[in-house]
Protein backbone atom coordinates (compact mmCIF):
# COMPACT_ATOMS: atom_id res chain seq x y z
CA UNK A 1 0.00 0.00 0.00
CA UNK A 2 1.87 3.10 -0.79
CA UNK A 3 2.28 5.68 1.72
CA UNK A 4 0.69 9.17 2.19
CA UNK A 5 1.60 12.43 3.71
CA UNK A 6 -0.91 13.08 6.41
CA UNK A 7 -1.09 16.94 6.97
CA UNK A 8 -3.21 18.97 9.56
CA UNK A 9 -4.76 22.00 7.58
CA UNK A 10 -6.83 24.87 9.83
CA UNK A 11 -8.72 27.34 8.32
CA UNK A 12 -10.19 30.84 8.69
CA UNK A 13 -13.11 28.92 10.14
CA UNK A 14 -10.91 27.37 13.08
CA UNK A 15 -11.43 24.16 11.98
CA UNK A 16 -8.37 21.62 11.87
CA UNK A 17 -8.77 18.48 9.65
CA UNK A 18 -6.41 15.98 8.13
CA UNK A 19 -5.60 15.86 4.26
CA UNK A 20 -3.89 12.68 2.47
CA UNK A 21 -1.56 14.21 0.38
CA UNK A 22 1.79 12.58 -1.74
CA UNK A 23 4.89 12.36 -0.16
CA UNK A 24 7.12 15.31 -1.25
CA UNK A 25 10.66 15.06 -3.04
CA UNK A 26 13.34 16.62 -1.23
CA UNK A 27 14.95 19.77 -3.53
CA UNK A 28 18.93 20.46 -3.71
CA UNK A 29 19.92 21.15 -0.29
CA UNK A 30 16.75 19.94 1.01
CA UNK A 31 16.33 16.88 3.25
CA UNK A 32 12.86 14.75 3.63
CA UNK A 33 11.70 14.33 7.06
CA UNK A 34 9.69 12.14 8.79
CA UNK A 35 8.02 13.86 11.71
CA UNK A 36 7.66 12.08 14.60
CA UNK A 37 6.81 14.74 17.41
CA UNK A 38 5.09 18.15 17.60
CA UNK A 39 4.79 20.73 20.63
CA UNK A 40 2.12 23.04 20.60
CA UNK A 41 2.78 26.59 20.30
CA UNK A 42 1.38 28.97 22.01
CA UNK A 43 1.09 30.88 18.61
CA UNK A 44 -0.61 27.61 16.86
CA UNK A 45 -3.26 28.30 19.76
CA UNK A 46 -3.69 32.04 18.77
CA UNK A 47 -4.14 31.01 15.30
CA UNK A 48 -6.81 28.31 15.87
CA UNK A 49 -8.84 30.38 18.86
CA UNK A 50 -7.81 34.47 17.10
CA UNK A 51 -7.41 33.57 13.34
CA UNK A 52 -4.31 35.76 13.58
CA UNK A 53 -1.36 36.75 15.81
CA UNK A 54 0.15 40.24 14.96
CA UNK A 55 0.61 40.44 11.55
CA UNK A 56 0.05 37.24 10.11
CA UNK A 57 -3.60 36.26 9.21
CA UNK A 58 -5.07 32.71 8.61
CA UNK A 59 -7.04 33.61 5.30
CA UNK A 60 -6.33 30.23 3.29
CA UNK A 61 -5.82 26.95 4.90
CA UNK A 62 -2.49 25.97 5.89
CA UNK A 63 -0.69 23.80 8.16
CA UNK A 64 0.56 24.94 11.57
CA UNK A 65 3.37 23.46 13.71
CA UNK A 66 7.07 24.78 13.84
CA UNK A 67 8.50 22.40 17.16
CA UNK A 68 9.14 19.33 15.46
CA UNK A 69 11.37 16.54 15.70
CA UNK A 70 11.63 13.53 13.15
CA UNK A 71 14.09 10.87 10.94
CA UNK A 72 15.99 12.42 7.78
CA UNK A 73 14.77 9.24 5.10
CA UNK A 74 16.05 11.16 1.60
CA UNK A 75 18.58 14.02 0.87
CA UNK A 76 17.46 16.44 -2.18
CA UNK A 77 20.41 15.63 -4.93
CA UNK A 78 23.13 18.42 -3.05
CA UNK A 79 22.30 17.62 0.70
CA UNK A 80 25.19 15.94 1.86
CA UNK A 81 25.46 17.22 5.78
CA UNK A 82 23.65 14.64 7.66
CA UNK A 83 23.16 9.97 6.27
CA UNK A 84 19.72 8.84 6.27
CA UNK A 85 18.13 7.34 9.26
CA UNK A 86 19.97 10.70 11.19
CA UNK A 87 17.29 11.73 14.22
CA UNK A 88 17.07 15.72 13.82
CA UNK A 89 15.06 18.68 14.85
CA UNK A 90 14.00 21.37 13.10
CA UNK A 91 15.21 25.03 13.17
CA UNK A 92 11.79 26.58 11.64
CA UNK A 93 13.16 29.73 10.64
CA UNK A 94 15.26 29.63 6.97
CA UNK A 95 16.60 33.10 6.51
CA UNK A 96 18.14 34.29 2.89
CA UNK A 97 21.34 33.33 3.76
CA UNK A 98 23.09 36.56 1.76
CA UNK A 99 21.58 39.56 2.93
CA UNK A 100 23.02 41.68 5.91
CA UNK A 101 21.28 40.80 8.48
CA UNK A 102 22.62 36.79 8.04
CA UNK A 103 26.17 37.77 7.15
CA UNK A 104 26.43 39.20 10.82
CA UNK A 105 24.81 36.23 12.14
CA UNK A 106 21.29 37.96 13.24
CA UNK A 107 19.73 35.82 10.40
CA UNK A 108 16.42 36.10 12.89
CA UNK A 109 16.70 39.41 11.31
CA UNK A 110 16.45 38.89 7.90
CA UNK A 111 13.63 40.29 6.34
CA UNK A 112 13.61 36.93 3.65
CA UNK A 113 13.24 34.73 6.63
CA UNK A 114 10.77 31.69 5.53
CA UNK A 115 9.37 30.59 8.96
CA UNK A 116 7.53 27.32 8.98
CA UNK A 117 3.37 27.81 10.19
CA UNK A 118 4.00 31.41 9.94
CA UNK A 119 0.54 31.69 7.26
CA UNK A 120 0.54 31.21 4.83
CA UNK A 121 4.08 29.03 5.04
CA UNK A 122 3.11 25.41 5.89
CA UNK A 123 4.53 24.08 8.80
CA UNK A 124 4.88 20.71 10.56
CA UNK A 125 1.86 19.14 11.64
CA UNK A 126 2.37 16.51 8.95
CA UNK A 127 4.29 12.85 8.52
CA UNK A 128 7.04 14.25 6.09
CA UNK A 129 8.33 17.43 5.38
CA UNK A 130 11.39 19.01 3.18
CA UNK A 131 13.49 21.62 5.00
CA UNK A 132 16.65 22.94 3.71
CA UNK A 133 19.77 20.80 5.26
CA UNK A 134 21.58 23.59 7.24
CA UNK A 135 18.37 24.35 9.77
CA UNK A 136 18.06 20.87 11.06
CA UNK A 137 20.27 19.57 14.08
CA UNK A 138 21.57 15.90 14.86
CA UNK A 139 19.99 14.97 18.41
CA UNK A 140 21.82 11.80 20.29
CA UNK A 141 20.01 8.71 20.97
CA UNK A 142 19.19 9.13 24.58
CA UNK A 143 17.09 11.89 23.48
CA UNK A 144 13.09 10.89 22.79
CA UNK A 145 11.65 12.84 19.79
CA UNK A 146 8.85 14.23 22.40
CA UNK A 147 11.90 15.75 24.45
CA UNK A 148 13.98 16.94 21.83
CA UNK A 149 10.41 18.24 20.21
CA UNK A 150 10.71 21.04 23.14
CA UNK A 151 14.54 22.37 21.31
CA UNK A 152 12.03 25.21 19.17
CA UNK A 153 10.85 27.06 22.29
CA UNK A 154 14.10 26.09 24.47
CA UNK A 155 15.91 27.98 21.79
CA UNK A 156 14.04 31.49 22.48
CA UNK A 157 14.79 30.80 26.28
CA UNK A 158 18.21 30.25 24.75
CA UNK A 159 18.50 33.70 22.79
CA UNK A 160 16.73 35.06 25.81
CA UNK A 161 19.49 34.45 27.87
CA UNK A 162 21.68 35.55 25.25
CA UNK A 163 20.23 38.67 24.63
CA UNK A 164 20.30 39.50 28.42
CA UNK A 165 23.13 41.60 29.95
CA UNK A 166 23.98 40.04 33.28
CA UNK A 167 27.06 39.17 35.42
CA UNK A 168 27.36 35.92 36.93
CA UNK A 169 25.14 35.26 40.17
CA UNK A 170 22.81 37.77 39.38
CA UNK A 171 19.53 37.77 40.25
CA UNK A 172 16.53 37.02 37.65
CA UNK A 173 12.83 37.35 37.54
CA UNK A 174 10.41 35.69 35.08
CA UNK A 175 7.43 37.33 34.91
CA UNK A 176 5.40 34.63 33.32
CA UNK A 177 4.87 30.87 34.34
CA UNK A 178 3.83 29.67 31.02
CA UNK A 179 6.28 27.34 28.85
CA UNK A 180 8.95 29.65 27.95
CA UNK A 181 8.72 31.04 31.35
CA UNK A 182 9.76 27.78 32.90
CA UNK A 183 12.19 27.45 30.01
CA UNK A 184 13.90 30.70 30.59
CA UNK A 185 14.17 29.91 34.55
CA UNK A 186 16.11 27.21 33.53
CA UNK A 187 18.13 28.73 30.52
CA UNK A 188 18.67 31.36 33.01
CA UNK A 189 20.52 29.21 35.54
CA UNK A 190 22.11 27.06 32.89
CA UNK A 191 24.01 30.09 31.42
CA UNK A 192 25.27 31.58 35.09
CA UNK A 193 22.37 33.32 36.67
CA UNK A 194 21.76 32.84 40.52
CA UNK A 195 18.42 32.96 42.20
CA UNK A 196 15.53 33.04 40.01
CA UNK A 197 12.02 34.27 41.33
CA UNK A 198 9.13 33.11 38.98
CA UNK A 199 5.99 35.30 38.84
CA UNK A 200 2.31 34.41 37.80
CA UNK A 201 -1.50 34.36 38.80
CA UNK A 202 -2.22 30.99 38.32
CA UNK A 203 -1.00 28.62 41.70
CA UNK A 204 -0.86 25.55 39.21
CA UNK A 205 1.79 26.74 36.86
CA UNK A 206 3.94 28.52 39.77
CA UNK A 207 3.99 25.07 41.63
CA UNK A 208 5.42 24.01 38.22
CA UNK A 209 7.94 26.78 37.77
CA UNK A 210 9.55 25.22 41.97
CA UNK A 211 9.88 21.92 40.21
CA UNK A 212 12.12 23.54 36.76
CA UNK A 213 14.00 25.40 39.33
CA UNK A 214 12.74 28.78 40.51
CA UNK A 215 14.03 29.62 43.95
CA UNK A 216 11.06 31.74 44.37
CA UNK A 217 7.50 32.24 43.38
CA UNK A 218 4.96 35.22 43.81
CA UNK A 219 1.23 35.02 43.45
CA UNK A 220 0.73 38.31 41.88
CA UNK A 221 -2.98 38.23 42.30
CA UNK A 222 -2.69 38.26 45.81
CA UNK A 223 -3.66 41.91 47.78
CA UNK A 224 -0.15 43.95 49.38
CA UNK A 225 2.24 41.79 46.79
CA UNK A 226 5.07 44.37 45.63
CA UNK A 227 7.55 43.51 42.57
CA UNK A 228 9.90 46.67 42.76
CA UNK A 229 13.31 46.42 42.51
CA UNK A 230 13.02 42.36 42.53
CA UNK A 231 16.04 41.54 40.10
CA UNK A 232 18.80 41.99 37.88
CA UNK A 233 17.44 41.24 34.86
CA UNK A 234 13.93 40.89 34.86
CA UNK A 235 12.06 38.54 31.40
CA UNK A 236 8.29 39.19 30.45
CA UNK A 237 7.38 35.90 29.24
CA UNK A 238 3.82 36.30 29.58
CA UNK A 239 2.56 38.27 26.03
CA UNK A 240 0.41 40.79 28.49
CA UNK A 241 0.66 44.15 28.38
CA UNK A 242 0.18 44.36 32.09
CA UNK A 243 3.48 42.33 32.92
CA UNK A 244 5.05 44.71 30.02
CA UNK A 245 4.32 48.09 31.84
CA UNK A 246 5.85 46.64 35.14
CA UNK A 247 9.27 45.87 33.41
CA UNK A 248 11.08 49.12 34.33
CA UNK A 249 9.19 48.50 37.66
CA UNK A 250 10.30 44.99 38.61
CA UNK A 251 14.21 45.58 37.11
CA UNK A 252 16.73 46.93 39.72
CA UNK A 253 18.98 50.50 39.35
CA UNK A 254 21.41 49.24 36.50
CA UNK A 255 19.24 45.98 35.68
CA UNK A 256 18.00 44.80 32.54
CA UNK A 257 14.80 44.36 31.27
CA UNK A 258 13.92 41.69 28.26
CA UNK A 259 11.14 41.59 25.91
CA UNK A 260 10.81 37.85 25.56
CA UNK A 261 6.87 37.50 24.91
CA UNK A 262 4.65 39.59 22.38
CA UNK A 263 1.86 41.63 24.19
CA UNK A 264 -1.69 41.32 23.27
CA UNK A 265 -2.55 45.00 21.16
CA UNK A 266 1.16 45.19 20.66
CA UNK A 267 0.85 48.89 22.21
CA UNK A 268 1.52 49.52 25.68
CA UNK A 269 1.93 52.14 28.74
CA UNK A 270 5.08 52.32 29.68
CA UNK A 271 6.87 54.60 32.60
CA UNK A 272 9.77 55.63 30.64
CA UNK A 273 10.82 58.00 33.57
CA UNK A 274 11.54 54.68 35.51
CA UNK A 275 13.80 53.39 32.55
CA UNK A 276 15.81 56.71 32.76
CA UNK A 277 16.04 56.76 36.59
CA UNK A 278 17.54 53.52 36.88
CA UNK A 279 19.59 53.32 33.28
CA UNK A 280 18.41 49.92 32.61
CA UNK A 281 19.23 47.98 29.52
CA UNK A 282 15.61 47.23 27.40
CA UNK A 283 16.49 44.49 25.20
CA UNK A 284 13.79 42.48 23.41
CA UNK A 285 13.95 38.52 21.65
CA UNK A 286 12.39 37.71 17.73
CA UNK A 287 12.81 34.22 18.00
CA UNK A 288 16.48 33.00 18.12
CA UNK A 289 19.41 33.04 16.40
CA UNK A 290 22.51 30.51 16.59
CA UNK A 291 20.69 28.61 20.00
CA UNK A 292 19.71 25.27 18.76
CA UNK A 293 22.71 23.65 19.69
CA UNK A 294 22.88 25.21 22.93
CA UNK A 295 18.81 24.04 23.58
CA UNK A 296 19.90 20.22 22.45
CA UNK A 297 22.50 20.16 24.82
CA UNK A 298 20.69 21.16 27.51
CA UNK A 299 17.61 19.39 26.93
CA UNK A 300 20.39 16.26 26.62
CA UNK A 301 21.87 16.62 29.98
CA UNK A 302 19.56 17.53 31.97
CA UNK A 303 19.84 21.37 32.84
CA UNK A 304 16.44 22.20 30.80
CA UNK A 305 13.45 19.44 32.12
CA UNK A 306 11.72 17.54 29.37
CA UNK A 307 9.52 15.59 32.07
CA UNK A 308 8.60 19.31 33.73
CA UNK A 309 7.36 20.18 30.57
CA UNK A 310 5.32 18.11 28.98
CA UNK A 311 2.37 17.53 30.58
CA UNK A 312 0.15 15.49 27.47
CA UNK A 313 0.43 13.93 24.64
CA UNK A 314 -2.07 13.11 21.69
CA UNK A 315 -1.62 11.32 18.27
CA UNK A 316 -1.75 13.19 14.62
CA UNK A 317 -5.31 11.96 14.46
CA UNK A 318 -6.41 13.59 17.96
CA UNK A 319 -4.75 16.87 16.91
CA UNK A 320 -7.79 19.00 17.13
CA UNK A 321 -8.99 17.40 20.51
CA UNK A 322 -5.65 18.70 21.64
CA UNK A 323 -5.78 22.17 20.40
CA UNK A 324 -8.86 22.50 21.95
CA UNK A 325 -7.82 21.34 25.11
CA UNK A 326 -4.45 23.28 25.37
CA UNK A 327 -7.04 26.07 24.80
CA UNK A 328 -9.20 25.35 27.20
CA UNK A 329 -6.60 24.08 30.30
CA UNK A 330 -4.52 26.68 30.62
CA UNK A 331 -3.78 25.85 34.19
CA UNK A 332 -3.63 21.89 33.63
CA UNK A 333 -1.25 22.08 30.53
CA UNK A 334 2.17 23.30 29.83
CA UNK A 335 3.41 21.76 26.78
CA UNK A 336 0.97 19.71 24.76
CA UNK A 337 2.91 17.03 22.52
CA UNK A 338 1.52 15.79 19.27
CA UNK A 339 3.14 12.38 18.21
CA UNK A 340 3.22 10.59 14.91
Amino acid sequence: MERKNRRLFLNKEHELYLVEEAIPEPAENEVLIQIAANGICGSDIHFFHEGRLGNFVVDTPYVPGHEASGTIIKNGPSARRFPEGTRVVIEPGIPCGFCHFCKEGRYNLCPDVKFLSAPPIDGTFCDYVCVNENFVFPIPEKLSFEAAALAEPAAVAVHAVQRAEFRLGATGVVLGAGPIGLLVVQAFKAAGGGKVICVDIMQERLEKALLAGADEVIDSSQPGVSLENLGDVVFETAGNRLTTAQLFTVARPGGCAVQVGWPNGNHVEMNIADMIDKELTYKSVNRYANAFDTAVTWLSDGRIRSDVMITHTFSLEEAPEAFRWALENPRKTMKVIVKN
